[in-house]
């Protein structure tokens, strides 16, 4: 048993917080415990609360990291060269809402973010936002101008489209127990109808 202060701070943390959001999504916040994550995240649990005053703290904490490494995933989705515009859409939707398609796992961290009894609207409201910006800045890029005049809706309206149905998509993944693949291959449809009005630019792919 070691103390996070004993092992690199970045990594270790990263790891930690990784390990208590999995124990979080198991339990539920009010099951789980201090002792618990410590055990499963193989430190001290004095090493614990040195770095976290609660489990509240610890909670919140584990959350914003899922965010962020979500929300970074998604941006090196969107920005990879030489990939057309649906192919980077599908794997962002996937690195946002299909993490959470394919396990009970999975399954339970994304219900935990989505549970309006745990009060994380401060924190996945906004990531929620930015993720939509994202995707919207991503579909602009694409666009011609002749694409929104034809079309008449904006690559703001496009993303909140998309991430509606994605949200959907996960909630009947999950409910029919199906593979993250079986996610994917789903949103791919979608996206496919969805841009089917795009020039041919925008929908290329290598």
């Amino acid at each position: 048993m070691v103390s996070i202060a004993s092992t690199p701070d970045s990594a270790r943390q990263e790891r930690v917080l990784a390990v208590a959001l999995e124990v979080f999504g198991r339990y539920g916040f009010r099951k789980a415990s201090m002792d618990e994550i410590a055990g499963a995240a193989d430190i001290s649990r004095q090493g614990l609360y040195l770095h976290f005053a609660n489990k509240e703290a610890l909670f919140r904490a584990a959350v914003r990291q899922e965010l962020d490494t979500a929300l970074g995933d998604v941006s090196r989705c969107l920005n990879e060269e030489g990939v057309g515009l649906e192919r980077r859409a599908v794997a962002a939707l996937d690195a946002w809402l299909g993490r959470y398609v394919g396990s009970m796992l999975a399954s339970d961290i994304g219900n935990l973010l989505k549970n309006p009894a745990m009060q994380l609207g401060d924190m996945v409201d906004p990531a929620s936002a930015a993720f939509d910006a994202r995707l919207a800045a991503a579909i602009a890029a694409a666009m011609s101008e002749n694409d929104r005049r034809r079309l008449g809706v904006t690559p703001e309206e496009i993303a909140g489209a998309l991430h509606t149905v994605a949200q959907g998509a996960k909630y009947l993944s999950n409910a029919r127990a199906e593979s993250r693949e079986e996610f994917v291959a789903r949103m791919t449809a979608a996206v496919r109808v969805v841009f089917a009005g795009f020039g041919t630019a925008a929908k290329r792919r290598p």
